[in-house]
């Protein structure tokens, strides 16, 4: 484990300054109506009745459509709760010494972002995969029997699934806190971001038969039908740790199986934050999260941030959670914890490589990309990738093309879901020595006369 050492665990929890929260105004409310606001509330764990009772007195309603209740959590120290209230309700909370905590604010697209949102059609061949699958399966065949694999984002689209195009087991609401602290009822958990119906579609994306002989609709992930099981914590881009991220991974901890995988494409770079606003024991008790989810051998995957393109010293350590990386448990072979950078593959026919891929005839040429992180367990092609998205309002499907470490993590837990053994390249590294190695299982060979649709034989 790296700097994750370097991270003071305290069992006792911090109160900190009163953060504001952007204002929800839903369509239908009335103008003169009080105004909501999404807001976290925590309380010692000795005060948990007391606190369970003011919030029950409060009658509030999730959007699963159940009363709003607080979440006990013992091995934190507190009691939380996250919703919906109006300013009247939060000073009631305020006013009985409640605190709202100061709690890191993570994204699921940090200086990462996609750039060809577009319709998803039909296309003929029923082996066509993008050129990220490919280079690390090649061409891959549907999988009956992986290991189930979590995803904790912003929930997966519903349209994307009724189509058969992910063999969802589970859905997971965290959205809104509950007395079991989520929500596993649901029967849909709709993706308004579409970040993570893309992270979804990379693990285990798989194409259908269309309605014209020959043609099939979706896109192919590394682990097509692999079972996923989805953990909604994402609302929109961002969201604070201490609330749904937090309930979620706590969910995860409790309920997830040895064998499973975890994928986590969302984060932030915490280092001066961090240190400047005293947040260094928050982020342990999220560490703590991690190890005891490993240590139930499950292999974590997280993305390893993306850097901004002018910040050549960027590396993985300084983002959360991906600083847990890399850590082992008891039986390192099934329980890890591992970051994954980006990188940008390429297949370079004989004779037309040039600059960094000069050398390289006939094969892939895997250079780290320059908005990933540096230091990270593993590289995986995250550049230019073709995804799955949110459909529209009228549930026409959609694709997109994206670039990021989101994209890269749920390459690896993919391959992880096969049950395969990784072989490992060197990429191109350029300014750094000795950059993360990037693991695949059987390259494909693409054709790429179409680049939109290249073919993998």
């Amino acid at each position: 484990m790296k700097l994750a050492w370097l991270v003071t665990f305290l069992i006792t929890y911090q109160l900190a300054a009163i953060l504001s929260a952007p204002t929800i105004v839903y369509a239908d409310e009335p103008s003169d109506e009080p105004q909501v606001t999404q807001r976290t509330f925590i309380a010692p764990v000795a005060d948990k009745v007391r606190f369970g009772s003011t919030i029950a007195s409060l009658n509030k309603i999730n959007p699963s459509g159940k009363a709003l209740q607080a979440v006990d959590m013992p091995d934190l120290g507190f009691s939380l709760v996250t919703g919906s209230f109006t300013d009247e309700e939060a000073d009631k909370l305020l006013s009985e010494g409640y605190q709202e905590p100061d709690s890191l604010e993570v994204s699921l697209f940090a200086d990462g972002g996609c750039e060809a949102r577009s319709r998803l059609e039909p296309v003929t061949g029923d082996k066509l995969v993008p050129p990220n699958v490919c280079r690390v399966v090649g061409s891959p065949s549907l999988v009956t029997s992986g290991s189930a694999v979590w995803i904790i984002d912003s929930g997966v689209d519903e349209d994307v699934v009724t189509k058969g195009l992910l063999n969802i087991s589970e859905r997971i609401d965290c959205m809104a806190t509950m007395a079991t602290s989520c929500d596993n009822t649901v029967t849909s958990l709709p993706d308004h971001q579409g970040h993570g119906t893309m992270v979804a579609g990379i693990i285990g994306g798989m194409r259908v038969a269309g309605t014209t002989s020959g043609e099939y609709l979706g896109i192919v992930g590394v682990t097509p039908g692999v079972p996923l099981k989805i953990v909604k914590a994402f609302e929109d881009n961002k969201s604070k740790i201490f609330g749904p991220p937090l309930v979620a991974l706590r969910y995860v901890r409790d309920n997830a199986s040895a064998g499973e995988i975890l994928n986590i494409s969302w984060g932030a770079q915490f280092m001066e934050t961090a240190r400047k606003g005293g947040q260094l024991d928050l982020l342990g008790k999220m560490d703590k999260l991690l190890f005891e989810i490993a240590n139930k051998q499950v292999r974590i995957v997280i993305a390893a941030g993306n850097a901004r393109e002018d910040d050549e010293a960027s590396w993985v350590q300084s983002f959360f959670p991906a600083n847990a990386s890399e850590y082992f448990s008891p039986d390192p072979t099934q329980g890890f914890i591992q970051s994954v950078s980006a990188s940008k593959s390429t297949y370079v026919a004989a004779g037309t490589g040039t600059e960094a891929c000069s050398t390289v005839s006939d094969a892939w040429c895997d250079e780290l990309w320059n908005g990933g992180s540096f230091g990270a367990a593993m590289s995986e092609p995250g550049v230019g990738v073709q995804v799955l998205w949110r459909s529209t309002d009228n549930h026409k499907l959609r694709q997109n093309i994206c670039s990021g470490t989101s994209l890269a993590a749920p390459v690896l837990a993919g391959l992880l879901a096969r049950n395969t053994s990784l072989q490992e390249v060197p990429v191109k590294k350029g300014v750094i020595p000795n950059a993360d190695p990037l693991g695949f299982s059987t390259a494909g060979t693409p054709d790429v006369t179409d680049p939109d649709y290249p073919k993998c034989n």
